[in-house]
């Protein structure tokens, strides 16, 4: 009785893609980079906010950031402008609750001043204008909250990732004093990606090493680097 042959094993290929930092990189070697040249440099500071942001364009088109916030621990880092959106995104925050109640109690001082103002000095010991004197000092302090919680951000976000890489926090129009700054910013980021092609899946690579280098320096949170990497890896 003769046997029928056996059924080779099948064998699958499978390409994997390895988008994260290679196991053979220390955690030191993710932080240290060489020494670069600074070609134009920003400051902006902010004393009502307790907001210093300083930024260094470098040779090789990197770029450098120095951050202090309120209740914050300072960051300084770097990163590679090639994975930075050439165009950056305006936010601006208005502090329309602090504005409101500054007019709010502003309205109610004054009516109450003009409908109560005393004749004599003893009056003002009367409660009704204490009481008007207050809600004044207390419109003074909601429009000192007013300009320290209203904002403008220029933010510069990484091109597939999606995360802010560098935030300029300020004013309304602090920006514009940095106009020439970020002029040249700009045009570093698209010289950067000039200067060095890849391929898409070796840029889609070195971005997602760069998200992992910024993480473990702090400057990207848990939550920001795993939607970054979603985004990238939907986009390859």
């Amino acid at each position: 009785m003769m046997q029928e042959p056996q059924a080779r094993p099948v064998r699958a290929r499978a390409e994997h893609i390895s988008l994260e930092t290679g196991h053979d990189d220390s955690a030191g070697q993710a932080k240290k980079r060489p020494h670069r040249k600074t070609r134009l440099s920003y400051s902006l500071a902010s004393r009502l906010r307790g907001c210093v942001t300083q930024l260094a364009l470098l040779d090789e088109h990197y770029l450098q950031v120095q951050v202090a916030r309120p209740d914050v621990e300072p960051k300084k880092y770097d990163f590679d402008l090639r994975f930075a959106n050439a165009k950056p995104v305006l936010v601006r925050h208005i502090a329309w609750f602090w504005v409101a109640l500054a007019t709010s109690l502003a309205l109610l001082a004054t009516c109450a001043l003009w409908m109560l103002w005393p004749g004599s000095a003893a009056d003002w010991l009367s409660p009704a204008p204490l009481t008007a004197v207050v809600a004044l000092l207390a419109a003074l302090g909601s429009v000192l909250m007013f300009l320290r919680r209203t904002t403008e951000s220029l933010e510069f976000t990484s091109v597939h990732g999606d995360v802010t890489l560098v935030s300029v926090t300020g004013a309304i129009g602090s920006a514009r004093d940095g106009k020439k700054f970020f002029i040249e910013l700009i045009k570093s980021i698209n010289a950067a990606k000039a200067a060095r092609p890849q391929p898409p899946h070796q840029f889609l690579r070195d971005e997602m090493r760069e998200h992992h280098r910024l993480r473990e320096l702090g400057v990207l949170t848990e939550e920001q680097y795993e939607a970054s990497k979603s985004r990238i890896l939907a986009s390859h």
